[in-house]
């Protein structure tokens, strides 16, 4: 029978590895080849110690810390990166709780196993919008870096000074220190290696038990069930915040303006609360406390106590100790799907007054809600995603329980079987047994110490050879004119320089109930905010008084406005390529990089009734011609202005595109 299911594991892996591996690049495909030592096993991506069959890669189940045994289902959910490869299109990965949702994330549908998915939009309909993007946002680029330059050449300040350094010499630095790096990984990770093999060898004859629990992996079964307490944590307070902004609605509307859409959601509210009170006991604190008391026992209490090989607890209390912490996992997780339907009916119902409401009332009670809503789904709109979480740490669970079922019957407990006459008769014996757990204690503590001190080091060690790695990288890929190019002295110098020498220019923009005029010259600039009616107030809001350069913050806000410039097309969204932690990377080349980051700070503005002196900032972006967008007062009479104009160019900008579209 054994032949038999070592033959079935073998000729599975042996097809499997014939054909490609859903959600793996061709590139990456290599990654993906049995172990040659065993053609029936494979080893997790991030730790090769892992050794899975070669059949439980895509078996819609999470067996490896990194998600890589399943790039093709969503069973580690963001762990994972599903590869789309959106043939004429920007190939990209997606997130794993995405895949097979029923909805195309790739726009070849290649993350659907459905024969009908859903999609809007065609892998060419996307290259069509990406290609009129680039021509439409170069040209503004084009443009307005022409005006800029007009300005610079009629006021002196376009004499470019040199700031190149000795490149030669920083790459022959910069190759040394890689290469110290790289030596110290590697010895690193054998002596990791070398380390690891005598804990296990060791385990193997002083303590069974141990190696049990080793091999059972409590740290990846702990981090599943802390994913699942910190979810519940998320949704908890996600649902006050939602509470909140409810509450307040129902107590500021004004009643008597008979907004239906209001009136009938607000007693919809009422009425879901009434059903639903026992919502009002949710804590995202408790829910952090019985996260840390879980973690805690996993990987502190249960450990030690195996090490050590004894306890002060009975049995039974050593097995209800287990069980109480399953019951209360399994808890949690029926507490997240609950949850998760209690937001999608509340947000439901908001959903239903910030689309519908009477925008004619000016029902500022409303106004109000609608605002914090938009804002508070812009925050969380990670908390609406389908709640998935992995039943295998159930079962994972089952193999903990039995661990501790063994460890209830091998274990010595002396403080509780002192109290029966026939185990005082062995007290010695045990006295002795323990003294014999307690001298192999110190040896394996000491290796299994040694085992993390390493794994400690040998990932800051990697974490610093790759920095090192993507610097030399990046120095070997610039030119002699980029660095010129990129000295950010010579370009704060001709900035300084324009802002003086140019005339006062001033821009006018009426904006709700007010009309803004911006000054831009160093010596006189001032932005003064006046109402919009004969004889209506006007303040100073501030007088220039500075300017900086933040190309970050500017390719920020750049791609903030695009997605919500395209807001109703996909083209965005299927731009966007997942990273890990929930992090994104748009493959539109340098786009990003069009304005040059120039912002000023006005000071110095009149007091503020009971308050500070009125100040702002203004951000510029790429244009030909100066308007003034909007303005924001981000805090108490502190307001930011976003205007266009030659001023946001970046003149060093030149448009590289990405690699995909290269290569199509």
């Amino acid at each position: 029978m054994l032949s038999l299911v070592r033959y079935t594991l073998l000729a599975h892996a042996i097809t499997a590895s014939a054909n490609s591996v859903r959600g793996v690049s061709e590139a990456q495909q290599h990654l993906y080849k049995p172990l040659e030592s065993d053609s029936s096993k494979w080893a997790c991506l991030s730790d090769p110690s892992i050794i899975l069959n070669y059949s439980q890669i895509n078996d819609d189940y999470c067996d490896c810390p990194d998600g890589s045994d399943e790039p093709g289902t969503s069973a580690c959910g963001s762990l994972s990166r599903f590869y789309c490869p959106n043939e004429g299109f920007a190939a990209r990965y997606v997130s794993g709780y995405k895949v097979d949702d029923g909805v195309c994330d790739c726009c070849d549908c290649s993350d659907e196993s459905t024969d009908k998915p859903f999609s809007d939009y065609s892998c060419l309909q996307l290259r069509d919008q990406y290609d009129a993007l680039v021509i439409h946002e170069n040209s503004r680029h084009e443009r307005g870096a022409h005006a800029l330059r007009d300005m610079e050449r009629k006021f002196g300040a376009d004499i470019l000074e040199d700031t190149a350094d000795d490149s030669e010499t920083t790459l022959k630095q910069l190759k040394a220190d890689y290469e110290v790096h790289a030596d110290q990984y590697k010895a690193c990770v054998t002596n990791l290696a070398s380390t690891k093999e005598l804990y296990e060898q060791k385990l193997q004859r002083e303590n069974p038990l141990m190696l049990r629990m080793e091999q059972i992996d409590i740290p990846g079964i702990s981090y599943s069930i802390s994913n699942i307490f910190t979810q519940a944590e998320s949704y908890s307070e996600t649902y006050h915040e939602l509470i909140d902004i409810m509450n307040a609605l129902e107590e500021t509307y004004n009643k008597n303006l008979n907004d239906d859409v209001v009136n009938r959601n607000v007693q919809n509210f009422n009425e879901f609360m009434q059903n639903n009170k026992a919502e009002g006991t949710v804590s995202a604190s408790f829910d952090r406390t019985q996260r840390d008391q879980i973690e805690e026992y996993l990987t502190e209490e249960l450990p030690s106590m195996i090490l050590k090989g004894t306890t002060h607890l009975p049995p039974a209390a050593i097995e209800g100790k287990f069980s109480m912490a399953k019951a209360l996992v399994k808890v949690k997780i029926n507490y997240c799907e609950k949850m998760h339907n209690t937001l999608k009916s509340l947000s439901d119902i908001m959903n239903d007054v910030s689309a519908n409401y009477n925008v004619n009332f000016q029902d500022s009670g409303v106004k109000n809600a609608v605002i914090s809503y938009r804002n508070f789904i812009a925050k969380n709109s990670k908390a609406f995603e389908p709640f998935k979480v992995s039943y295998g740490v159930l079962k994972r669970l089952e193999e903990v329980g039995g661990l501790v079922k063994a460890a209830s019957s091998e274990l010595l407990t002396p403080a509780w079987k002192e109290k029966t006459s026939f185990m005082s008769v062995f007290r010695n014996l045990a006295s002795n047994l323990e003294s014999a757990f307690g001298n192999k204690e110190q040896g394996l503590e000491a290796l299994k110490s040694k085992v993390v001190i390493l794994q400690e080091k040998c990932a800051a060690l990697r974490k610093d050879y790759r920095s090192k790695a993507q610097q030399l990288e990046q120095l070997r890929k610039e030119t002699p004119q980029d660095k010129v190019n990129n000295g950010e002295n010579a370009k704060n110098r001709r900035l300084k320089t324009l802002l003086t020498k140019i005339p006062l220019i001033c821009i006018e923009q009426k904006i709700d109930s007010y009309i803004y005029q911006i000054c831009f010259n160093s010596e006189d600039g001032v932005i003064v905010q006046r109402e919009d009616k004969p004889g209506g107030k006007e303040v100073l809001i501030g007088r220039f008084d500075t300017f900086g350069v933040d190309p970050r913050a500017a390719s920020d806000r750049y791609t903030d406005e695009l997605r919500i410039d395209y807001s109703e097309s996909d083209l965005i969204a299927h731009l966007e390529n997942d990273l890990t932690d929930y992090e994104v990377e748009l493959l539109i080349g340098n786009l990003p990089q069009i304005n040059s980051g120039l912002y000023l700070q006005y000071s110095r503005g009149d007091m503020c009734w009971n308050g500070p002196a009125r100040s702002a900032q203004v951000f510029f972006k790429c244009d030909d011609r100066f308007k003034i967008n909007g303005v924001q007062e981000t805090t108490r009479c502190r307001y930011a202005f976003d205007v266009s104009g030659p001023l946001g160019c970046s003149t060093e900008y030149t448009f590289t595109a990405p690699a995909w579209s290269q290569d199509r």
